[in-house]
């Protein structure tokens, strides 16, 4: 595999582990509805985390225009391949959630290849496996790992 796939891979992940922070953060204040200091801070991270998606994704953006197109193409490929075996694998009962997400998230890969879109969220949950095998092929990056192991998954105004 290119260096260069390899760095598009890392990048989603570092992208998807603060998106999905994100998105629980956003659950969790819905949910709890904290106020004064816990609101606060809550709402720090929250822009912190805003901030912190927009320039990874430029950065992201950045290397899908100028890096190698055989490195996008490959970067794409692979995540079509493993949503391919998913769909394949599914049962089409037309009430298979799992299945209705690896064909929204393969049309999200399809979008990346025609350069209308550069980031694609993986339901890591539906998709679980998906996830796992992305992780365990493409070395995962060490600061998304540092910031994967540092994020509670409640509390976040500690």
């Amino acid at each position: 595999m290119r260096k260069e796939t390899i760095e598009l891979e890392k990048l989603r992940q570092r992208i998807a582990i603060l998106d999905w922070e994100a998105t629980d953060l956003a659950e969790q204040l819905e949910r709890e509805k904290p106020s004064g200091k816990k609101l606060k801070s809550a709402e720090e991270r929250k822009a912190q985390l805003g901030a912190e998606i927009k320039k990874l994704m430029a950065e992201l953006h950045d290397l899908i225009a100028k890096g190698p197109r055989e490195a996008v193409e490959e970067w794409v490929n692979w995540h079509k391949a493993e949503l391919d075996e998913i769909i394949r694998s599914e049962p089409d009962d037309g009430a298979n959630t799992r299945l209705g997400m690896a064909r929204f998230v393969l049309a999200g890969w399809d979008k990346v290849l025609k350069g209308e879109q550069d980031f694609v969220r993986i339901n890591k949950y539906f998709l679980k496996e998906y996830v796992a095998k992305a992780e365990q092929t493409f070395p995962k990056d060490e600061v998304a790992t540092q910031k994967e192991a540092k994020k509670s998954s409640w509390k976040f105004w500690e």
